[in-house]
């Protein structure tokens, strides 16, 4: 969707220390605009394609089939990230989200256990080596 990217975890690539996960940012066009350890975005939707998935346990080794998609937190006005950092307390009403396609279908809220389709928003790379990625939901009626 134009305006949107996608955000996966980049296997391969290293920065900084190379301690920490890094993240690809792919834009609307397609390409990779970018990698980064931490990344905001609004309007969000978890997406897992089941034939990369089925491919990733049959062959026992990951692919990019699995992403967060939304629109990037830049406040023009101010001329910064939103919400962004590595501890990410601040973000109230926040849940931990993760994947794994071993064990896992789609994205699961660590809390319940159950599936995540969409947020408001989401801070990706929080936590000890930005590790955890972090989702306001949306609300329902509200």
């Amino acid at each position: 969707m134009k305006g949107y990217v996608q955000v996966y975890r980049n296997l391969n690539k290293k920065l900084g220390d190379g301690d920490n996960r890094v993240y690809s940012v792919r834009g609307s066009d397609g390409r990779v605009k970018r990698h980064t350890c931490h990344i905001t975005l609004w309007d969000v939707s978890f997406r897992v394609g089941e034939k990369g998935r089925e491919r990733v346990r049959r062959e026992k080794r990951k692919n990019v089939h699995a992403y967060i998609q939304g629109r990037e937190g830049w406040n023009e006005e101010q001329q910064r990230w939103e919400n962004i950092g590595p501890n990410c307390t601040y973000v109230e009403d926040a849940v931990t989200i993760y994947y794994d396609p071993y064990t896992c279908d789609s994205f699961i809220r660590t809390d319940t256990g159950k599936k995540v389709t969409e947020a408001e928003m989401v801070v990706i790379g929080c936590g000890e080596k930005g590790k955890e990625v972090k989702a306001i939901l949306k609300k329902i009626g509200g």
